[in-house]
């Protein structure tokens, strides 16, 4: 699994359980950063969890199983599928050109833009 894995659909994640003093709700929105800090260790009876932190906050343990369902349902990329995403976006832009199409132009290049803001790489220079 890569070290980073960006936000694409907001979410939630109920971290602890309400009867405990750590229980919070974190809310996940397009363009966040989920970095994954350490090996997963296992928890009786509670299953896999590892060390994460969202963008520049403290870090906390997410349940693994949470995290590979928010993957496979497209709400979390990794950066290769977002360079992936971007590739394609790309192909449309050209391919909308080759055939004139204002309104496939229009849409894959709002969504281009959309996806280079929260790639990692373009982010450190929208910084500087």
């Amino acid at each position: 699994m890569e070290n980073t894995l960006t936000v694409l659909q907001t979410f939630t994640y109920e971290k602890g359980n309400q009867d405990c003093t750590c229980y919070e709700i974190i809310e996940f929105v397009q363009g966040d950063h989920l970095h994954i800090l350490e090996d997963p260790f296992y928890v009786d009876h509670a299953g896999w969890y590892i060390a994460v932190r969202k963008n520049d906050a403290d870090p906390f343990y997410m349940s693994i199983p949470f995290i590979d369902e928010k993957y496979e349902d497209r709400s979390l990329y990794t950066e290769m599928d977002l360079e992936l995403a971007i590739l394609v976006h790309q192909h449309q832009i050209d391919q909308s050109l080759v055939y004139k199409n204002k309104s496939d132009f229009l849409y894959h290049k709002k969504e281009l833009d959309r996806l280079k803001m929260m790639h990692p790489r373009d982010m450190l220079a929208n910084q500087l």
